[in-house]
């Protein structure tokens, strides 16, 4: 469980660090002078981004616009650990989290949106004291994990049918 609330939590820090850029103090350019807050160098950026890029930024300031202002206080402290972090440890929680199927991330994402914020809380409490196999078992047996046959089938080969050789 508190590996699959760290894995949300790296996924949500890692979007965020994506679009820290775009927060960045603009570089002083004679454009960039006249134009208060750098809205000129954002929009720039954003016409460069791709549209799976531009698409997960979205999903990330969906998610920002529905936290409460207690979860983005929290962020707030845990994006300034993350600051603080060596780059190999980044690199190791980004390794992590992709090793989660996409699958499994929007099942455990699903059911963690379903809390309140106080639910939400205890079980950050209560993971923070976890191993990685309590976590691991406890996100198993409190429904976390998508049910086994519920996700998308897997494409068989071509003339392979069921029945046939």
């Amino acid at each position: 469980m508190k590996a699959l609330i760290a894995a949300l939590i790296a996924a949500l820090i890692l979007c965020l660090l994506g679009a820290l850029p775009l927060l960045a103090e603009p570089p002083q350019e004679p454009a960039a002078q006249n134009n208060r807050g750098g809205e000129t160098r954002m929009l720039r950026h954003l016409l460069q981004m791709q549209p799976e890029e531009l698409a997960a930024l979205r999903q990330t300031i969906e998610r920002i616009e529905r936290m409460s202002s207690e979860e983005k206080i929290q962020l707030r402290e845990r994006l300034g650990k993350l600051e603080k972090m060596a780059p190999e440890h980044i690199d190791a929680m980004r390794e992590r989290f992709q090793s989660i199927t996409p699958e499994t991330r929007e099942a455990m994402r699903q059911r963690w949106l379903e809390m309140t914020p106080e639910t939400r809380s205890e079980w950050r409490q209560k993971l923070r004291t976890m191993s990685r196999e309590e976590r691991a078992q406890v996100f198993e047996e409190q429904g976390f994990l998508p049910i086994p046959g519920n996700g998308p089938k897997p494409s068989r080969p071509a003339g392979s049918e069921s029945g046939e050789e």
